[in-house]
């Protein structure tokens, strides 16, 4: 670890030096791998284009959040600014850096749409998109660039593996029981957790070394159970979509975008509502109502709005 810090902090201490339009400009490409970001195009994919991409996607990015809160557990290796003072970060970043959760999310969801939509542009798109928001980490003071490097190398192996098993595993899903999907499903959100608790004590970790300045507890056990209440809450909403008729996203222009403005309204809800009256403070209280509440969020998404535009008549719904 002290040996890449050392030969690549000279390259974070470089871009400090950056002019004010090109960290304005990086502020809003790293926004592309912040939660609110996909809080707000994943409804929209799922609703409105493609909801079967909408479906891969979510799976993707919440396994991928969780994989990364255990390898950051796993390896507790610092932030630029945790180990000079010669580094200010340009945007709030909490827990470890290494491997950066925006490359790794960038590399599987990008790589996602370029392997299945094979267009020429979409994969100079995703190229383009998975570089850059990489780029913005370094640019903006909170990753090193082995962090970068590290979070593409798991994102492109996770999206490799998930490629491999996607059609097995939904062959398997589909011949199953509910009971079954639902033990699988439980199963795969208990893998997203406990090896952190095995590796951590969520309420007394370990102490970090003097120099260290870290903003706030590096332990995101929050992030943890951001990701894995909304993988829970999203595969209990597909389950039960199979059951009662899946969504279909297809439909005139308006229709969509009404559908996207009153589901919207459901998630902030969810969202800002939730979050404004539960405790935020590190206990297994606060744990499980942040599960609670991103399940709520997932099963919204994939079950609860499409059942509300059926209702509506603002989609059309095929029986499974």
């Amino acid at each position: 670890m002290e040996y890449l810090i050392q030969l690549f902090l000279p390259v974070s201490i470089w871009f400090q030096g950056s002019p004010d339009w090109l960290v304005s400009i990086m502020k809003a490409i790293t926004f592309l791998g912040d939660t609110e970001f996909y809080l707000l195009v994943m409804p929209l994919l799922f609703w409105c284009i493609d909801t079967t991409l909408g479906i891969r996607t979510g799976i993707i990015l919440l396994v991928s959040g969780g994989l990364n809160s255990i390898l950051k557990f796993t390896f507790a290796w610092p932030r630029p600014f945790w180990v000079t003072p010669k580094v200010d970060p340009f945007v709030e970043a909490t827990g470890f850096g290494f491997p950066s959760g925006h490359a790794q999310n960038a590399a599987g969801i990008w790589g996602l749409f370029a392997v299945t939509l094979k267009k020429t542009w979409m994969k100079a798109v995703a190229i383009g998109l998975i570089i850059l928001i990489a780029l913005s980490r370094i640019v903006l003071g909170v990753h090193f660039t082995h962090d970068i490097l590290a979070g593409w190398l798991v994102g492109l192996i996770l999206l490799f593996i998930f490629i491999k098993v996607e059609k097995p595993v939904t062959t398997w899903f589909k011949s199953n029981s509910v009971g079954m999907q639902i033990l699988a499903l439980v199963l795969a959100t208990s893998l997203l957790i406990f090896p952190a608790f095995l590796i951590v004590d969520p309420l007394n970790p370990p102490q970090l070394p003097a120099d260290w300045t870290p903003f706030g507890q590096p332990y995101d056990f929050e992030g943890l159970f951001t990701t894995s209440g909304a993988f829970f809450g999203l595969g209990m909403g597909i389950i039960f979509l199979n059951l009662t008729g899946m969504f279909s996203a297809e439909g005139v222009i308006w229709k969509k975008i009404l559908r996207y403005l009153v589901g919207l309204v459901g998630v902030l809800v969810l969202y800002l509502g939730l979050g404004s009256i539960f405790p935020d403070d590190i206990s297994y209280l606060s744990f499980a109502l942040r599960f609670l509440r991103y399940f709520l969020i997932g099963f919204w998404i994939s079950f609860g709005a499409p059942q509300l535009f059926n209702w509506m008549k603002l989609s059309n719904s095929n029986t499974s």
